[in-house]
């Protein structure tokens, strides 16, 4: 055999497999990595600063179809031992406010560094440029077809660990073979959807906003029930909307069936709708001859609040005086739910990460080996596993990436 352990794959766990299995057992340990360089991906999580993890990893905050299994996963690199981890690697990590945890660095750089560095420490030969094509079973172990810069080439292995990725930014790696390796040997996968991505909607309103960025709370509604709030900047595009809000929510509003899926926004959260009213009720009445195109002068953005006025049919050449209480509780109440019609996302190519994927069911939660393929391990994004905004879909990708590359460890020393 060319190798005890092939890892598919040099993303975040793969690189984290590497590092794991070598220092489990004294092993021949290889990555196969599709682009040039491993990591590329990692290099933009966190806006560049790597937001490795979270000091919340309560189980609600990941999502698919076989939770009992994924929060076994994680059970097995909670918190503390991913700080040890790291710590192992040189990265000395540092919490914001929210609990977000990143290199004191804060430098994505500076990560990919340390588990490159980390990876070659236990002797793990890592080949870029090559495309695994193909994964068949052989005695003793595996045979691996793949392109390579040099044409086609076989490697072998007797375990390999399948850690290719999502669908999710293609351009740095993830192009949904993980997905393909895995079904072609049997397992089964549930639908894949753009995940933590931008919505793209009814743009009648949010593309003469395109800039504005207000902090207010965005509801999802399903069918016109509450689904999900998320608070915090969002963005109004000449597409739809953005921000770490509507991120959050994107999992769901993608997933739904066309025409199901409204965000709400609240543009002024602080406040109850029955205070806004009242606001607008004084401002009226101190300002009976403010023209509605500049009404909203010193409380909200000049062409949000002029782009409210247009939402409730009524001309912006109007004087205040002339509005009825009826038309102000209107305005009041487009404040606080302000709806936009979900058409769809920006797709794979702007999305940090995918949901569904290779279904859990397939693989022991304990290993993470293939219950349809002896010696075959999986990890990271091609697992029907996703997570938040906020380091957890990295949590995944380091715990299942550790505990895969440390089982096949373990299994070929026993050997």
């Amino acid at each position: 055999m060319d190798y005890d352990i092939l890892i598919v794959g040099g993303g975040a766990s793969g690189l984290a497999a590497a590092v794991a299995a070598g220092r489990t057992a004294r092993l021949s340990v290889g990555i196969l990595e599709r682009l040039d360089r491993v990591g590329k991906k990692l290099l933009v999580t966190g806006n560049g600063r790597c937001n490795i993890t979270n000091r919340d990893l309560s189980l609600w905050h990941f999502h698919g179809g076989g939770m009992q299994t994924a929060g076994a996963v994680l059970d097995t690199l909670p918190l503390e031992d991913t700080l040890a981890f790291f710590r192992y690697l040189g990265v000395l990590i540092k919490f914001d406010e929210t609990g977000r945890a990143y290199p004191y660095s804060l430098q994505a750089s500076s990560v990919l560094d340390a588990l490159r560095a980390g990876a070659a420490a236990v002797g793990a030969d890592v080949r870029c440029g090559c495309r695994v094509t193909g994964i068949k079973r052989i005695s003793g172990g595996f045979r691996l077809t793949a392109e390579t810069p040099d044409g086609p080439a076989a490697f072998t292995a007797r375990r390999v660990i399948l850690a290719a990725g999502g669908s999710a930014a293609p351009k740095l790696g993830s192009d949904g073979e993980g997905v393909r390796l895995l079904t072609a040997l049997g397992h089964k996968a549930a639908p894949q959807t753009p995940a933590i991505v931008q919505l793209k909607t009814d743009t009648t309103y949010t593309r003469p906003l395109k800039g504005i960025k207000i902090e207010g709370r965005a509801t999802l509604r399903l069918s016109g029930k509450k689904a999900r709030t998320e608070a915090g900047e969002i963005l109004f595009t000449d597409y739809g909307l953005s921000g770490p809000p509507v991120l959050q929510l994107s999992r769901e509003a993608v997933r739904a069936r066309e025409g199901r899926a409204e965000i709400a926004l609240d543009c002024m959260p602080e406040y109850p709708l029955r205070q806004v009213f009242s606001m607008l009720l004084e401002w009226e009445a101190i300002y009976p001859e403010r023209r509605m195109e500049d009404f909203f002068t010193g409380m909200l953005h000049k062409r949000l609040g002029q782009t409210l006025v247009k939402a409730c049919g009524i001309p912006l050449s109007r004087t205040a005086g002339e509005l009825s209480p009826d038309q102000m509780k209107e305005l009041a109440g487009k404040i606080k739910d302000f709806r936009f019609r979900v058409l769809g996302s920006t797709g794979w190519a702007n999305a940090q990460t995918t949901a569904g994927g290779v279904l859990l069911d397939g693989f022991s939660p304990r290993t993470l080996e293939s219950r349809l393929v002896p010696g075959l391990y999986a990890c990271g994004e091609a697992l029907d596993v996703d997570g938040d905004c906020g380091g957890y879909n990295l949590q995944w990708a380091w715990a299942s990436g550790v505990l895969a590359g440390r089982s096949a460890a373990m299994a070929c020393k026993k050997r």
